[in-house]
């Protein structure tokens, strides 16, 4: 009835078969040049955190946040992709050191380390490798503030107004407000006799849940001093670098973070304000730094920034809900030695008299106490006036 069905030709199925290959073959030329060109607008350089490392390293040797750059774009030099960095420190001695610092770090990681190596006498070297990427890094000294000479004449020459915004002239007999904050107080009560008679107007900021935290901060206020809460915060490359108990970090919920504030109040007695111990990552994130500044504005407490870390929205924070605060302007003593301190502290009163107002920020450190209890009595003669931290913040 139907009869037998037709078979099909051999050349039908050949056709057929060579159509569906072409086909197949299309489609996957398609999908690897897709792969090819996604590939090729991705970013060129791979992930890292040996740059924050960097950073952290460069604020604890009293760099200038403002004062450290890295070239854009990296470039790529027989298959390693290089990012060239420059570092400005207050001086020698901090280059030395941060050279150093830098050399231990990226040792730690696992990287290849060019040893420091002197450019000029206030430049140092690091090459740092790390597989496919690489960090050349120069460590230079600040250039320092050009002092303006004083008119020949005794008539003093007309002002003109300046077409930029330079910094101000350094007027004979001009006179600023200094305030010094101690940090890093809590582990030890050895030297506390000799910081207690420093001058009442240096203040101190104690690290929560120590051994002698409650103690030195009962001592200290005892004998007139302002006591601050050294709040641990996040930084970078964490848990590398470890900012000790009690700290705030990124990833907690926004009651885990007024928690951990309020806990370390409680931790420092008399405590006035809150400076940050470390954190470079937890200063720079907004969510993070708002809630810090809830709790301290709940407990009718002042702010100041470390600045740890050019990236830092602390004080937008704290002025947005109504926290008094203010910022560090100079490290006293990255470099613990009697004439590195000296130096940084010419630097903290040349830095007052100018801007008619700094804060500095050191350690209780024996060295620091030491040479501060021979150098503060003389600041007054020098255009300095010694005021107590929560003096100079608004």
């Amino acid at each position: 009835m139907f009869g037998k069905p037709r078979k099909r030709s051999g050349k039908v199925r050949s056709r057929r078969r060579r159509v569906l290959l072409a086909v197949i073959g299309v489609g996957i030329a398609g999908v690897i040049a897709l792969v090819l060109f996604v590939r090729g607008r991705q970013a060129p350089a791979p992930p890292s955190d040996f740059g924050a490392v960097l950073l952290e390293l460069a604020a604890a040797r009293g760099a200038d946040p403002e004062r450290v750059t890295a070239d854009d774009p990296i470039r790529k030099v027989d298959g390693v992709f290089v990012r060239s960095w420059q570092i400005a420190v207050p001086n020698r001695s901090a280059m030395a050191a941060l050279g150093d610092d830098i050399a231990v770090a990226a040792a730690a990681q696992g990287a290849t380390v060019t040893s420091p190596s002197p450019v000029s006498g206030d430049t140092v070297r690091v090459r740092v490798d790390r597989g496919a990427e690489a960090f050349d890094v120069l460590v230079v000294v600040a250039k320092p503030v050009k002092m303006a000479a004083a008119a020949p004449t005794a008539t003093p020459a007309p002002r003109v107004a300046p077409t930029a915004t330079p910094r101000p002239r350094l007027a004979p007999g001009a006179r600023g407000r200094l305030a010094i904050l101690l940090d890093d107080a809590g582990q030890s009560v050895d030297f506390l006799a000799a910081a207690s008679s420093l001058p009442p107007e240096v203040g101190v900021a104690v690290l929560p849940f120590l051994p002698h935290s409650a103690e030195i901060a009962e001592a200290m206020h005892a004998s007139g001093h302002e006591v601050w809460l050294h709040l641990p915060m996040e930084p970078e490359g964490y848990p590398a670098n470890d900012p000790g108990a009690g700290a705030v970090f990124v990833g907690m919920a926004d009651d885990e973070i007024r928690s951990a504030v309020h806990a370390a109040i409680n931790n420092v007695p008399h405590a006035v304000g809150v400076n940050n111990h470390m954190g470079s990552r937890a200063t720079a994130d907004l969510r993070v730094m708002t809630w810090v500044m809830q709790e301290l504005k709940a407990r009718g407490l002042a702010f100041i920034d470390s600045r740890t870390t050019r990236k830092t929205v602390a004080e937008d924070a704290a002025r947005a809900l109504g926290v008094p605060a203010g910022r560090r302007h100079v490290f006293l003593d990255n470099n613990r030695s009697g004439a590195a301190i000296r130096a940084q502290l010419d630097e903290a009163v040349e830095r007052c008299r100018l801007d008619k107002a700094a804060i500095a920020i050191g350690h209780l450190d024996p060295v620091t106490v030491q040479t501060l209890a021979e150098e503060l009595p003389g600041l007054a003669k020098r255009g300095a006036d010694l005021v107590r931290p929560g003096a100079l913040l608004r």
